[in-house]
């Protein structure tokens, strides 16, 4: 699932909102893939042969290069386009809370509209992704393995946090917390942590009340230039230039 590919990687173009018009279309692949978030009405789509119906509050991620049909009824949303998307696959996200999305969506719209800044609206999209995986681990039916997320969630800042200890208060092995993780949520549990203390370093950096050392410091990182290395990774700039970009 897009919320759980760690290897991400975009630039978001644009942000927009659209008022379709009803009717059945036929849409050519486009250069760029697009997100979005259904604010009223209805799309009836067919991509890669796959049929689904978005209604409000549900999101569309069509990747870059793919045709498709849809059907409108009374449909608008609020879409951005994402170049050099490394995600391929097409995905219907239905959330049983979207009121949070809606409002992420519409401060996206809004910050998009105000500055333009692509470091900006990648932030507040990887802030989005991130709801829709928490959403996702409220559902998980074995409760061990929540705990353990749970856990995770509530001391991912603690530089001594490590995966034998994690897996010890559900009583399983380190071996089998890894085997659940690549079931759930197709990574490894480093990988889940690295990326929930990048979402925080993320916060912390548009705070701008520490450097980008306090902040690798506060989000447990023990060595500010693997934390520089890391962030680079997964945005595409370092800590430094995204706070920059954040902040103009």
């Amino acid at each position: 699932m897009i919320y759980n590919f760690d290897e991400l990687e975009f630039k978001p173009i644009s942000v927009n909102k659209f008022i379709h018009k009803d009717g059945f279309f036929t849409v050519k692949g486009r250069p760029f893939a697009s997100f979005g978030l259904r604010v009223g009405g209805e799309g009836r789509f067919e991509i890669n042969g796959e049929r689904f119906t978005a209604r409000t509050g549900d999101l569309i991620f069509i990747p870059a290069n793919m045709p498709y049909k849809v059907e409108y009824l009374g449909s608008e949303s609020i879409v951005a386009h994402l170049d050099g998307c490394n995600y391929r696959t097409p995905e219907y996200i239905s959330l049983k809370n979207a009121a949070w999305a809606s409002s992420r969506f519409e401060n996206l719209l809004g910050a998009w509209n105000e500055k333009h800044s692509v470091h900006g609206a990648k932030s507040i999209l990887y802030g989005i992704l991130e709801g829709i995986a928490e959403e996702e681990r409220h559902v998980i039916k074995d409760a061990g393995f929540s705990e353990c997320v749970a856990y995770i969630h509530a001391h991912c800042l603690e530089p001594t946090l490590d995966i034998e200890g994690i897996a010890a208060r559900a009583f399983i092995s380190a071996s089998t917390l890894q085997r659940k993780f690549h079931k759930y949520f197709a990574m490894t549990p480093k990988q889940y942590l690295t990326h929930l203390r990048m979402n925080k370093a993320l916060e912390f950096l548009a705070a701008d009340r520490l450097s980008v050392g306090e902040v690798a410091a506060a989000c447990g990182f023990t060595d500010e230039k693997y934390f520089s290395r890391a962030f680079k990774l997964r945005y595409g700039c370092p800590p430094s230039e995204m706070k920059k970009h954040i902040l103009t």
